[in-house]
């Protein structure tokens, strides 16, 4: 079978339960796109023959276990979470002195789940970064167009997804990372209420904003992801309400957006009002203070974390992730609490206005189209450093309250790459936020667009 790279995980679990592959025979197919690719793509840190094909094989040799969700699934996770016999490398060049983190629960999640683990992905140095770029492994290929961003942190666990070496990946989102990367790759990307998937394992970016996030190539894979990573069964259909109310934002998420993404909203307003679901304008409590607070946040655990680090392994750190956590070094213990408190009023004010509207707020996932490597890499250039500190404008809310978010693909640009709609949801309500991106995804699949062969 040659096509194995663009079926969906309930495919291919369709042919291993009756036969017409195997395990070995799914892994050998991944690994050999892996490596054909993979020189180009660069969404690996390191792909892992030995280890996933004698975990095939074991598979295979007990014989297929229907119970196991993922049972010879090829998956792969962002260098972030620490497996047994092995730490994360957090995308840079060196071991993180000292690190000793407990193996992630996650991780072990997916290996009961009867996954096969093709190796770490590559990301932004430490998460702390919305490109795609990397100045010790180089920067991910976005599939679509190899020249431009894939957006990060979580860069390679959506390269990997998108291009097909993977059926399935972990991410995380501290504020647009695996979103971000799922629309500019044409995949979908979730990121869950906070809490909602264990983040113990995983090395932190700034620890009471991370989410651990799941990336796939449809809703119901990522519906199935989502299930094994919270360890709760969460399907499309499962405890909502009917029918569904979808909230478009009469402000912020307006702000900045390119015309062919604005052209691609309006035309998603249109097929969700076609497949039944009401929808209403939303008057919404974002404002760009919620960003300037995230980033306080942000910029005080990232330098709580990486201050001693930073001064063990100076070479770690980029110039660029060098001034963001310095300017952590900078934040008042006052404005940190006061960004924290302010938490729990804005998600209050959010409750009572964003979804007393509506059940699911529909916006871009990101306001503009994934920019060339070329056009943001000088960072001295203000029209640059303009397009990027736009590219999380519309993602940021979200992880700020806390909320559950989902990037699906939707429609193409007019230089054929993706542009992707973000649901987001009151918390706990991803089951909502899968079945309102159905529509979505339908018309997306109607598009039969994939990405361009790579060799």
């Amino acid at each position: 079978m040659n096509d194995i790279h663009r079926l969906a995980i309930s495919e291919i679990r369709a042919h291993l339960q009756d036969g017409t592959l195997t395990a070995t025979q799914v892994t050998v197919s991944m690994l050999e796109r892996a490596h054909a690719i993979d020189h180009r793509l660069n969404a690996f840190v390191s792909i892992e023959d030995e280890q996933a094909l004698r975990r095939a094989e074991e598979l295979d040799k007990a014989g297929f276990d229907g119970s196991k969700a993922l049972w010879g699934i090829p998956v792969a996770q962002k260098d972030m979470f620490a497996r047994p016999g092995r730490q994360p490398r957090c995308g840079v060049g060196h071991a993180v002195e000292g690190l000793d983190l407990p193996d992630s629960p996650v991780i072990a999640a997916f290996e009961a789940a009867g996954s096969v683990d093709l190796g770490p992905l590559t990301m932004a140095e430490f998460a702390l970064g919305t490109t795609g770029t990397n100045a010790f492994y180089g920067n991910a290929g976005n599939p679509w167009d190899l020249d431009r961003c894939t957006g990060a942190s979580s860069s390679g666990s959506a390269a990997a997804v998108a291009a097909g070496v993977v059926a399935g990946s972990l991410g995380t989102d501290t504020g647009a990372s695996v979103r971000m990367p799922a629309s500019f790759c044409g995949v979908v990307g979730l990121k869950p209420t906070a809490g909602a998937i264990a983040s113990t394992g995983v090395f932190p970016a700034a620890w009471s904003l991370d989410s651990v996030g799941v990336i796939t190539r449809s809703i119901e894979d990522c519906a199935l992801l989502f299930s094994v990573a919270a360890g709760r069964d969460v399907s499309l259909a499962e405890g909502v309400r009917q029918p569904l109310t979808i909230g478009v934002p009469d402000r912020y998420y307006t702000e900045h957006a390119d015309p062919q993404v604005v052209e691609a909203w309006l035309n998603a307003r249109a097929t969700m009002e076609k497949a039944g679901f009401r929808v209403v304008d939303t008057a919404v409590v974002e404002t760009p203070e919620i960003r300037s607070l995230l980033r306080i946040i942000m910029r005080a655990e990232a330098a709580c974390v990486h201050r001693e680090l930073m001064a063990k392994r100076p070479e770690n750190y980029p110039m660029a992730v060098r001034k963001f956590i310095s300017s952590g070094e900078g934040v008042l213990g006052v404005d940190y609490i006061d960004a924290l408190r302010l938490r729990a009023t804005l998600l209050k004010s959010a409750l009572s206005t964003n979804f007393a509207q509506a059940d699911v707020l529909m916006t871009p996932t990101v306001p503009v189209l994934p920019p060339r490597y070329t056009e943001i890499s000088d960072a001295q250039n203000s029209e640059q450093w303009r397009t990027v500190t736009l590219l999380a404008h519309y993602t940021q809310p979200a992880s700020y309250l806390g909320l559950p978010a989902i990037s699906v693909p939707y429609s193409l640009s007019a230089e054929g790459l993706p542009i992707g709609m973000q649901l987001i949801g009151a918390p706990w309500s991803e089951a909502s936020l899968f079945q309102s991106a159905v529509p979505l995804q339908k018309h997306w699949l109607s598009l039969g667009a994939v990405p361009p062969e790579m060799s």
